[in-house]
């Protein structure tokens, strides 16, 4: 009878896990933006550059190294706390329209296909709006902590990118 218990135990014990490794992936967003008073080309020059993540997200990235520039472009983010690195590559640039987009294409994180646009919008001659949008795809399990990570990274990286503006007026 023990031995019974225990071989159905391990039975579904390896079904649950081989279950949870087969959950699909869905897709899931993060939209945050912010007004901000000042230099457009300042703030736009700035937040475009990939290697100003660091500064631009202190808590979770220790180290942003760009290798190339533009299109093609690669930044490798080491994380902080020794949580790993991230590798994200420029899909897309346009200096004229104000918008960046890039991939990871390494990341320990439990995503997948993610991809990211910062867009400044002119909104009057000394006012204009970052948006940034992070689109994934993420197993339920991981649905919620995911996007309230994106969040607090987008929340913070505008934060950052205010403060930053405002004191190169």
């Amino acid at each position: 009878m023990k031995k019974s218990f225990i071989t159905f135990f391990v039975v579904m014990m390896w079904l649950g896990i081989a279950l949870a490794q087969n959950e699909p992936y869905k897709k899931a967003k993060s939209i945050n933006k912010i007004e901000i008073g000042g230099n457009i080309d300042f703030a736009w020059t700035f937040l475009s550059n990939l290697s100003n993540l660091e500064k631009l997200v202190p808590s979770t990235i220790e180290k942003s190294i760009l290798t190339g520039n533009g299109k093609g472009g690669i930044v490798t983010l080491k994380l902080t706390n020794n949580k790993g690195s991230i590798i994200e590559k420029v899909v897309y640039l346009d200096n004229k329209k104000r918008k960046i987009s890039y991939t990871m294409i390494s990341t320990p994180l439990p995503i997948k296909n993610y991809l990211a646009t910062f867009k400044v919008n002119k909104i009057s001659e000394q006012k204009f709006e970052v948006v940034f949008t992070a689109s994934f795809e993420v197993q339920d399990k991981n649905r919620e902590v995911r996007i309230n990570a994106f969040n607090t990274l987008q929340l913070e990286l505008l934060q950052n990118i205010k403060k930053i503006t405002n004191e190169n007026k």
